[in-house]
């Protein structure tokens, strides 16, 4: 039998964000201080992904534009 009972709050808080947070948090200011990633100015590496009506994007076909990339999760 399957327990459906739901999680208490301090379960629940200590999955979704406090342990997981702070290691990649802390992992984020390293490599900004060791300048890991593309500088301001460089060129990016080429890359294609989805936009978010589904089409397929490439960095070579916005040559010339502006662009922002953002990577997030809503998790």
């Amino acid at each position: 039998m399957t327990d459906t009972t739901a999680p208490d709050d301090k379960q629940l808080k200590k999955y979704n964000y406090e342990h997981f947070w702070l290691k990649h948090f802390l992992a984020d200011i390293g490599r900004t201080f060791k300048g890991a990633g593309v500088r301001p100015g460089e060129k990016a590496p080429e890359l294609e992904m989805p936009s978010t009506d589904g089409e397929q994007v490439s960095l070579r076909a916005l040559h010339g534009e502006p662009v922002l990339l953002h990577f997030g999760s809503g998790t």
